[in-house]
């Protein structure tokens, strides 16, 4: 179990592998949709499934009058028939991210109680990164969320230019992660195969210039892509889907740099901050059922 944020320098399919990896965790699995630019999930994946009386914004509310907890399990919703993937859906309108200013701390410390005490897999969309000079934008980038994270994922397609655009950004999130985070070395790369192996640049040479490990390497998978993207009229199962199958190898990477970097670490564990926040983290876990391999139907939105 873990919380991981996945970021990108540009739009090169980090929503996508968010919920390649969500949708692919050994265990319950919760993302977070935490890009300020505007979530796409609500009406790409889940086809209108839910309105705007639901999502993230309305966490801001809650935590000013002391009740974040109570507000954040209300307003996660279900993937999946099973009970085993969840989401806490996005903003619907970017002017909302300056409201989430004093959430972001506070959610950070609840989503660590999520993993180490229900013992969920949280993923976090964090979409593009934003900086200013310095430092990376407290107000219009979820950063409160990267400096809790167990590991922070920046994807890149292995072309030249998407490596080009991403390597200034890489450099940001190291300086970040070693002044405010949990260190340099919770990044890692998740690398998309958009060109062949002839044509594409190879995970080795990707990881020299970002300086930082190549933890998985997913597929060019255009049509679960646009399952991801668009939804479905009809359920599918993604038990042979190339993206899917490697998205769950990756899981199990991260699991195992996870425990390592913890334990080398000596990393305490979550403390729960009140007696509701134990009450929302029992019932979460009393809700987990055995997950099952990868195959599972994605329901229509």
């Amino acid at each position: 179990m873990s919380v991981t944020v996945i970021t990108s320098a540009h739009s090169c399919g980090t929503t996508v592998s968010s919920l390649a990896l969500t949708l692919s965790a050994p265990n319950v699995s919760l993302l977070v949709e935490a890009d300020c630019s505007q979530g796409s999930i609500r009406h790409g994946f889940q086809q209108g499934r839910w309105g705007p009386e639901i999502g993230l914004w309305h966490l801001a509310e809650a935590q000013l009058q002391d009740q974040l907890a109570e507000a954040f399990e209300t307003h996660l919703r279900a993937m999946d028939s099973e009970g085993n993937r969840w989401i806490l859906p996005g903003l619907t309108d970017p002017l909302q991210a300056a409201t989430l200013a004093g959430t972001w701390e506070p959610l950070a410390g609840l989503l660590q109680v999520m993993d180490q005490g229900a013992g969920y897999d949280v993923f976090v969309d964090a979409g593009r990164l934003v900086a200013e000079p310095g430092r990376v934008h407290p107000t219009l980038y979820p950063a409160a969320l990267l400096h809790r994270a167990d590991m922070v994922l920046l994807v890149v397609r292995n072309t030249l230019t998407s490596v080009a655009q991403t390597v200034p950004v890489a450099a940001a999130l190291r300086e970040e992660l070693d002044r405010s985070g949990t260190g340099a070395d919770a990044l890692r790369i998740v690398m998309i195969a958009e060109e062949s192996r002839s044509h594409g640049m190879r995970s080795d040479a990707i990881a020299r210039r970002l300086q930082a490990p190549v933890v998985a390497m997913l597929p060019w998978d255009p049509a679960t892509a646009q399952l991801f993207t668009h939804g479905s009229e009809r359920p599918v199962k993604l038990a042979k889907a190339p993206l899917a199958k490697q998205a769950r190898t990756a899981c199990e990477q991260l699991a195992v740099d996870v425990r390592t970097r913890r334990l080398r670490l000596q990393m305490p564990p979550a403390a729960v901050s009140s007696p509701v926040v134990a009450g929302v983290l029992q019932r979460l876990a009393a809700s987990r059922q055995q997950v099952p391999q990868l195959g599972q139907e994605v329901p229509r939105g």
